[in-house]
């Protein structure tokens, strides 16, 4: 799989997730990396280029509920480990822009979730579709892992 690591020319995120989103936001305990136009940023015919933007959560629980099929990446705010993690998972939020919303939740304030998925470390993730099981990634059992084993694990269940 090809990942976009420059802005491109797409269509923008579901405009679903817009009505539970609040402003641009880098440094909030919980984003969702949208993909939409890149301000001020054209192309020579005058083009917006598109472009992951993080935006604050105003409304987690009805994100979360919204029937939406949601990846959560928890992190560590804390840790400098997860800068290179990240940009990884804003090049899975481009890549599956429309089929999957991706958020960013700091584990140290969202403890609930934590306990709620039994997370024992982080970075995790956590696949949420309709009417289906939530599924944990579970990072903590493997030796080591890297954003390949993420999109397998995503493929394994329905993402494609």
């Amino acid at each position: 799989m090809a990942f976009l690591c420059a802005c491109s020319k797409k269509a923008e995120s579901s405009s679903v997730v817009y009505k539970y989103l609040g402003d641009y936001e880098y440094s909030a305990p919980a984003v969702c990396m949208v993909y939409e136009p890149v301000e001020d940023e054209t192309d020579d015919e005058g083009n917006p280029y598109y472009g992951i933007q993080y935006r604050e959560i105003k409304d987690l629980d009805g994100l979360l509920s919204s029937g939406e099929t949601i990846l959560i990446y928890f992190y560590s705010s804390m840790s400098n480990d997860s800068a290179m993690i990240t940009a990884s998972v804003e090049d899975i939020a481009q890549v599956y822009n429309g089929t999957m919303t991706v958020l960013m939740l700091d584990a140290m304030e969202y403890r609930d979730l934590i306990g709620k998925y039994d997370i024992n470390a982080v970075p995790e993730f956590v696949l949420i579709r309709a009417g289906q099981e939530d599924k944990v990634f579970g990072s903590s059992s493997y030796e080591y892992w890297n954003t390949g084993d993420v999109l397998s694990w995503l493929k394994s269940n329905g993402i494609a």
